[in-house]
């Protein structure tokens, strides 16, 4: 039993022997566990679930159109359902499908009265200079007190348009503040003379005082625009040489007198002297209490027994001051300024301009926007000459329907040329 119990010992210390011996040979052949090394933070591999942002963008509605606003006076109102109306509508969605994702917005702005269109640019850029309109149709005196208050941004840089020889004379000064081009003019306007076909033609002021035709005109005006026109037809300075609003006494003197002579030939009435619009000018001619009425010729809507003719100078030479629509910018996103002035150009393109002038009765500005050769059009467009500037009119406008007021009310023209002109001294 003893012999046995040493034998098992034995054997089990040689066991235990055997596999120490084993052991580095196990270490050599059984693979260490690879060390984890992080990587450096910048390439570390992202998680493969969907990133935030991109959930955000399959989720994200259709893209919003591009807006482009555009405010405009109330005579060109595109959804007034007149032919010059659908004519303008319809060419700013042709310009909306030639560019897919535009909206073109369009607001109707008075003209006058405290919401008027200036006050509206105005209130606009100090409250929510983000709504400012891309582009705004804007007659000649607010486009320059726009201009002056900063309100808008020059052309110049944006389009060369202006510089094209293709513009009457008239409507690129129009266009113009201080020598800075601020708009694209694409409407026109002079004062013609309407009448009656059965009164025949007539060359000069004496063949109308010789037909004792009823002239009716608003020598009421404020702005005073028809003296002015007359007293400029006949040579007479309104600025001078230091810039100042000026009157020649004899020019004055003249105009005053054929007033006073057509008092004489029952051409004028005195009840005249209370007319102080186109408007009121207008519908006395309508209601046939007038043969003739000096008016704007954008309101000829020609008849059966009726005519227009340029407004007569004093020196038989047709003369009248001209005012204008210009495209102009006043958008504070410099990204649509670009886009902006595409619209404007396209919407003073010769095609549509030709057929939009003619049926809403505004002068061309543009020779290649006539479709033929029209004498009295041509004499329309001829005889104007561009408004004074804002404060040249707001000082002689104000003499000149004084002077006439007074000459209707029976005073004498070189007494009250001489003190309307002592007064500017």
């Amino acid at each position: 039993m003893t012999q046995v119990l040493r034998i098992t010992f034995c054997i089990s210390l040689l066991f235990l022997a055997g596999c120490s011996s084993l052991a580095p040979l196990l270490a050599r052949l059984t693979p260490s566990p690879v060390p984890v090394v992080p990587l450096p933070e910048a390439t570390q591999t992202q998680p493969t679930s969907t990133p935030e942002a991109e959930a955000t963008e399959t989720a994200r509605p259709a893209t919003e159109p591009r807006l482009l606003r555009v405010w405009l006076p109330p005579q060109f109102d595109p959804n007034t359902g007149t032919i010059p109306a659908n004519l303008l509508k319809q060419r700013l969605v042709d310009f909306e499908e030639e560019h897919p994702g535009l909206e073109i917005e369009v607001r109707i702005k008075a003209e006058e009265g405290e919401a008027n269109i200036l006050n509206a640019l105005s209130v606009t850029s100090m409250a929510a200079p983000t709504a400012l309109p891309d582009l705004v149709a804007l007659s000649r005196p607010a486009l320059e007190t726009a201009a002056l208050k900063g309100l808008l941004h020059p052309i110049d840089g944006l389009s060369t348009t202006l510089q094209d020889p293709d513009w009457y004379g008239y409507a690129r000064q129009l266009a113009q503040i201080e020598n800075i081009d601020y708009g694209l003019p694409f409407a026109g306007n002079v004062f013609g003379l309407f009448y009656r076909a059965e009164l025949g033609e007539f060359t000069n002021w004496d063949e109308i005082l010789a037909s004792e035709a009823l002239v009716s005109f608003p020598a009421g005006d404020p702005q005073g625009l028809v003296g002015l026109s007359l007293y400029i037809s006949g040579g007479g300075e309104i600025v001078n040489p230091q810039g100042l609003p000026t009157l020649d006494p004899d020019v004055l003197t003249r105009l005053l007198t054929l007033i006073q002579d057509g008092l004489g030939a029952s051409m004028l009435s005195p009840s005249i002297a209370i007319v102080g619009t186109d408007a009121q000018a207008l519908q006395l001619y309508r209601d046939r209490n007038a043969s003739m009425v000096i008016t704007w010729a954008s309101n000829y809507r020609p008849v059966s027994d009726e005519q227009i003719m340029p407004l007569l100078g004093l020196d038989e030479t047709p003369s009248s001051l001209a005012t204008g629509w210009m495209w102009s910018l006043a958008g504070t996103n410099t990204e649509n300024q670009t886009l902006a002035v595409e619209l404007a150009e396209y919407l003073i393109e010769d095609e549509f301009l030709r057929e939009w002038t003619r049926e809403s009765g505004y002068l061309p500005t543009r020779p290649s926007s006539v479709d033929e050769e029209d004498p009295t059009l041509a004499a329309l467009i001829e005889s104007a000459k561009p408004l004074p500037s804002n404060e040249v009119l707001s000082v002689l406008g104000q003499l000149m329907q004084d002077a006439l007021i007074r000459v209707l009310n029976g005073e004498q023209p070189e007494a009250v040329a001489g003190s309307v002109v002592e007064s500017l001294r």
